[in-house]
């Protein structure tokens, strides 16, 4: 129970830690002590998030462990491809929005060349074009949440459960529904109504659809139009 209450402590302030840095305060932070800190912001948060991350699983691994259960043979089979799924999901959700948009690399290429930086993205979620059409491509058909649904089949379907790894999956879970409420939140405010009618279309919160939802139409046409000043 100590180890589980360990892990479960360092998760949360990983979590917590994790939140704060993506909030409004800390981009505005940033940008107004950094040149280009705005800019850059999504290239530096990922960047210390991966370091973070890379610290937890450090302090993870050297705590002691108990065996809960181990699944072999095929079964074991079984969940490491739904595991591989689930990475495969994620990677799709990823090339959807645009892994160079999404890591901040877009940016610092650009900043490095002396090009224009581009507006960073409001959010893990669908984007709007330069006309400001809001499109949901890929994974954003099935759950308007992917990137945060993706790890979840990496950290339940393992075949080997210790106590460790339990307490780790229960508090990165709820990190994980927690921050797609507030990610939901962030994109409202940057996409008003195209957002709402985006949740509207049947498209779940947080638990994939098996089919992909037909996207509504709106006076316009069949695009969704963002109303965003980001």
């Amino acid at each position: 129970m100590r180890t589980a209450l360990r892990v479960a402590v360092a998760t949360g302030v990983f979590a917590i830690g994790h939140s704060l840095l993506a909030s409004t305060k800390a981009k505005d932070a940033l940008a107004r002590r950094v040149r280009f800190g705005r800019e850059l912001y999504r290239f530096a948060y990922n960047a210390q998030a991966v370091l973070a991350f890379g610290g937890l699983a450090w302090f993870i691994a050297r705590q002691p462990k108990r065996t809960l259960y181990r699944v072999r043979g095929p079964a074991a089979a079984l969940l490491r491809l739904g595991q591989l799924s689930g990475v495969a999901f994620g990677i799709a959700a990823a090339r959807a929005t645009g892994v160079a948009k999404l890591s901040g690399l877009d940016n610092l290429v650009s900043i490095l060349t002396g090009m224009p930086a581009q507006q960073a993205p409001a959010a893990q979620g669908p984007e709007a074009d330069e006309r400001g059409v809001l499109r949901a491509r890929g994974p954003f058909k099935l759950v308007r949440h992917p990137l945060n649904v993706a790890p979840l089949t990496a950290f339940w379907l393992a075949p080997h459960m210790t106590t460790r790894r339990l307490a780790f999956n229960v508090v990165a879970t709820a990190y994980l529904v927690l921050g797609s409420v507030h990610e939901e939140q962030r994109l409202l405010r940057a996409y008003g109504e195209a957002y709402r009618k985006y949740q509207d279309e049947g498209v779940p919160f947080f638990w994939p659809a098996m089919t992909p939802r037909k996207q509504m139409a709106t006076p316009e046409g069949s695009e969704l139009t963002a109303e965003t000043d980001h």
